[in-house]
């Protein structure tokens, strides 16, 4: 047997020789600027980048010289002294052609740490002390002369508390210079706005408040700029005014106010009133106007930030035509007292016009309708009308706020057999049903009430009176943050197009009205014409107790869990949960 089949020539020829070039290609040293000889091909500096850096530091020490001459006029503007630098001249380092990279470098350091010792330079003349200032009974602070004020507004919603602002200012007896600019992007300006702010006499240099009002498209929100070189920016005019407050705070007082936590949920009610829904924003006044009955401003009995807030937002959303009696004097008293008898005579916009003259011929037909009714009543029991007219009657003449419209612990209805506060705690007391209450200012929304009930535990609970196709009349009651969607719960409970039932059929049947709804009603509806839907979690132990308003919004009432079963076992009312 052959010991190979065949021969194979070698793939691969071992002996080749292989020429490996000792460097691919030759690059300049970066690290040195001085050519090594015999090392890359580093080529000599091109002398048009020298000129060309050297122009360019030129053009930068230039624009410093004339940035320097801005600052030194808008110091003299607004009176205060030119600080003097080191020395009378500043001298920058100057780069040579002999310069390395490395020493060019280091020259503009240099530079920048001269420019940024003259940006960084502080006003002496803040550390300036006056005695103060006592007029008219109001001690006022050290005020020298603060920064421009400038503040950038549209013509569609200006900041009418402005004026208010402008006027209080001058009545303390500080002097204030205003000016008025339109932007290129603004074509002309509404006539309610092109006299906005008064023009004043005393010289920019001297006042020692100095406010500018730009306008321009900004929206809603106005935005105010402390100072042009500062560029912060302050959105909102209810921040705008926190800002004056603590700027000024001896004549607008806030955070030294008892009721601080009221006056900064007003001033959040008056910006959520600034973007809510059209049937939202009359629930807010009412709450906004709580106060009113027992004090002539909305925070007590001197004027604050929150009437200035709610007085501007008012006139921007022309409101002024639709509020409560309450409302409407307080808002004629701010007009007189912000903008002054003459204001009446100035270019305004329809709205205003309306909110003066409106509301007294409408007192006047209620007046007039409040001295016939007796006379028509008569004729009504000839005519064997039902009783539920003669209680409509009685209603129709305005209520100072809506407190009035809830039941009190007196019913109201004719048969007299609904429960107010007092009936239902003793119904509770009878039934063993522990109760916790909580007293606090009238309320008409959940978000409204939620910073008096920080302390309380358990669900606190949101109430919907509803109706479907059919007219069947729901009671709904889930926790205050559950998104709830009709349309969703109608599917669950078998009901056809939820919608919201009319006031007027459940104060006849519940005894409550708009604000004080509560699942506590159910003991009032004797005849069980209403269905309870509920969010399963308050009734299957996922809380240990629920909050509900005790048939009037100024107090909050706590039952355990297991107590809240009870009752719905005692009413007797279908339970329908979701």
């Amino acid at each position: 047997m052959a010991e190979t089949m065949y021969a194979l020539k070698p793939v691969f020829d071992l002996d080749a020789k292989v020429d490996i070039p000792a460097c691919m290609y030759s690059l300049p040293v970066i690290q040195s600027s001085t050519p090594i000889a015999g090392i890359g091909g580093a080529r000599a500096i091109c002398p048009l980048a020298v000129e060309a850096l050297e122009a360019r530091q030129d053009a930068i020490l230039a624009r410093l010289g004339q940035l320097k001459d801005q600052v030194s006029a808008y110091k003299k503007s607004i009176g205060l002294p030119d600080v003097a630098v080191a020395s009378p001249t500043l001298t920058f380092p100057a780069i040579t052609e002999s310069d390395s990279t490395l020493q060019r470098i280091a020259k503009l350091k240099e530079t920048l740490l001269l420019i940024d010792a003259i940006f960084q330079q502080k006003l002496t003349s803040k550390s300036t002390q006056r005695e103060p200032v006592t007029v008219t009974g109001i001690l006022l602070a050290n005020v020298t002369k603060t920064a421009d004020i400038v503040i950038r507004c549209s013509p569609s919603f200006p900041a009418f508390s402005l004026k208010g602002i402008y006027s209080m200012l001058t009545a303390s007896g500080l002097t204030v210079h205003t000016s008025c600019h339109t932007h290129c992007t603004v074509a002309s300006l509404p006539p309610n706005v092109q006299s906005f702010l008064p023009v004043t006499e005393v010289a920019r240099s001297t006042a020692q408040v100095r406010i500018t009002l730009i306008w321009t498209e900004v929206g809603k929100d106005c935005e105010l700029m402390v100072s042009p070189l500062a560029q912060t920016v302050i959105k909102g005019e209810t921040n705008l005014l926190r800002y004056f407050s603590r700027l000024f705070p001896t004549i607008f007082p806030y955070e030294s106010l008892p009721n601080l936590m009221a006056v900064d949920s007003m001033l959040d009610n008056v910006s959520s009133l600034q973007w809510a829904a059209p049937r939202a924003k009359q629930p807010l006044l009412r709450t906004l106007a709580v106060n009113l009955a027992k004090a002539p401003y909305l925070a007590g009995p001197t004027l604050s930030i929150a009437d200035l807030a709610l007085y501007s937002c008012i006139r921007q959303l022309g409101l002024d035509t639709d509020l409560q009696p309450e409302l409407m004097r307080w808002y004629l008293t701010m007009a007189k007292q912000l903008e002054g008898k003459s204001s009446r005579n100035r270019n305004r916009n329809s709205s205003m016009r309306k909110s003066v003259s409106s509301p007294k011929k409408a007192d006047i037909r209620k007046t007039h309708e409040v001295e016939k009714s007796p006379k028509k009543e008569p004729a009504a029991a000839k005519k064997g009308k039902s009783p539920t007219k003669e209680v409509k009657i009685e209603k129709n003449p305005p209520t100072k706020s809506g407190k009035e419209n809830c039941p009190p612990s007196q019913p109201l209805n004719s048969a007299g057999n609904h429960m107010g506060k007092d009936k239902l705690f003793e119904y509770f007391t009878k039934n063993g049903i522990k109760y916790n209450n909580v007293d606090h200012p009238e309320v008409f929304t959940v978000e409204a009430m939620m910073p008096f009930l920080k302390n309380v535990q358990g669900a606190i609970c949101k109430n919907l009176f509803l109706k479907d196709k059919k007219k069947n009349l729901y009671l709904l009651s889930a926790v205050h943050d559950k998104e709830v969607k009709l349309n969703d719960v109608a599917k669950k409970v078998g009901a056809k197009e939820l919608r919201f039932g009319d006031e007027s059929v459940m104060f006849e049947i519940l005894g409550v009205s708009q604000g004080c709804v509560t699942a506590y009603a159910l003991a009032n509806d004797q005849k069980k014409s209403v269905k309870f839907i509920v969010d399963s979690s308050l009734l299957d132990g996922t809380y240990s107790s629920v909050n509900f308003h005790p048939m009037i919004n100024t107090a909050t009432t706590q039952i355990s869990c297991e107590d809240f079963n009870k009752f719905l076992a005692l009413t007797g009312h279908t339970v329908l949960k979701f």
